[in-house]
């Protein structure tokens, strides 16, 4: 499910109206339900996983519509944004590049990816594929889901969803695999798959998609309920 793209500030002041309409108790409990952050290593049916979980949900589902909110708010091409996006690129490249466009795109594109996945958690009812945003939001915010499978697994996957040979997917998986794991440790010290990180660790390969949805949606409906519940009193 794709929303049309509006600017964010105009997301959340639609959220307060009907919040607003529902009442102080309504307004209460609907905050009270955590957004699903899902982070993935390649070839393991993320983004399929997270369409299915936003339409039996009736959540929105941001994907590649976030790099374009981001583009939006830092003032960049979606196609300069793309070419950050979960990637780790050395200080040097970066630097060189801003020496070209007189800016330095890569910390304004993360502080405004930062900002729009904390709009996007306020707003709520929503589905986050990648971009850290596991990392970015406060565990209490989000159900945080890490999908994995082993990588022949993940290698036979996606040979038959794109018709590659093995070789081929093997070495894009790696190569994606590879930009992601260096985002994550750039941006947010952390390694990709720590489990430690996560509410929800899956493997598609023995739970498959349907089964990883269900187990997703119960996970979410148990994490709705902890966040109701009172902070534990410091001792």
């Amino acid at each position: 499910m794709h929303m049309p793209c509006r600017p964010i500030h105009r997301m959340i002041e639609d959220q307060v109206r009907r919040w607003e309409a529902l009442g102080e108790t309504h307004a209460r409990s609907f905050m009270a339900q955590p957004v699903i952050a899902i982070s993935r290593l390649p070839g393991c049916a993320g983004r399929a996983v997270a369409e299915e979980l936003a339409r039996l949900m009736g959540f929105a589902l941001f994907d590649r519509e976030l790099i374009d909110r981001v583009a939006e708010r830092a003032h960049l091409s979606a196609d300069e944004v793309c070419a950050l996006d979960e990637k780790g690129r050395s200080m040097l490249e970066e630097f060189v590049d801003s020496l070209i466009r007189q800016r330095y795109a890569g910390e304004d594109y993360f502080r405004h990816l930062c900002r729009t996945v904390l709009a996007i958690a306020k707003r709520g009812r929503a589905v986050i594929l990648g971009r850290g945003a596991s990392f970015i939001l406060p565990p209490r915010t989000c159900l945080r889901v890490l999908l994995v499978a082993p990588l022949p697994a993940r290698v036979a996957s996606l040979s038959r969803r794109l018709g590659l040979g093995p070789e081929e997917a093997r070495r894009r998986i790696l190569q994606v695999e590879a930009d992601r794991r260096a985002f994550i440790l750039k941006h947010f010290h952390r390694d990709l798959t720590d489990p430690t990180a996560y509410d929800l660790t899956l493997n598609t390969e023995e739970a498959g998609g349907t089964d990883t949805v269900d187990a997703i949606r119960l996970a979410w409906s148990m994490k709705c309920e902890l966040r109701r519940a009172p902070e534990p009193a410091l001792r």
